[in-house]
């Protein structure tokens, strides 16, 4: 299957995305291609239908999530920047951030700094939306970094 994730959808290639939009076109997919509607079909056309069925699936779930969605518009855009053992160097500023938000949470200042990580999140997703607009890749990498950090650390205050 050579379409692309957005293709699939008949969506836009953007890291913007209506999410009940993307739910609805994925359910008709779906309702097409499930395996349950080939029961009576041949050999082929069961596993046709499954390889569609689980290509869709794979596609909501990276388009659903701001995180897996940036990784997939940089595989598209600038595969040099997430290939295997590719480092995104970190802006000492956001280094610093980590740091302070770890000894925050050791010494039991979770709650403190709760709202300030919830706040980062949100401008990164912002900065994301900006940079794959601008098609700034280099800089998408950069923030998707500080993105996947936040999200992580975001489950370590819940």
């Amino acid at each position: 299957m050579k379409q692309n994730y957005f293709e699939l959808f008949q969506l836009p290639v953007s890291f913007q995305m209506d999410l009940a939009d993307l739910a609805a076109r994925h359910r008709a997919i779906i309702a097409r291609v499930h395996p349950d509607q080939f029961a009576n079909k041949s050999a082929v056309e069961q596993r046709m239908a499954l390889q569609w069925a689980t290509f869709a699936n794979e596609a909501f779930d990276t388009l659903k999530s701001p995180i897996l969605r940036a990784q997939y518009l940089l595989q598209l855009h600038a595969p040099e920047l997430v290939q295997e053992g590719v480092r995104i160097p970190m802006a000492p500023e956001f280094l610093m951030q980590q740091m302070a938000w770890r000894e925050a949470l050791e010494d039991n200042q979770a709650d403190a700094v709760r709202a300030e990580v919830v706040e980062a999140h949100a401008q990164a997703l912002a900065d994301m939306n900006q940079q794959a607009a601008a098609q700034d890749w280099p800089a998408l990498a950069a923030t998707l970094a500080q993105a996947q950090f936040i999200e992580n650390f975001l489950g370590q205050l819940h």
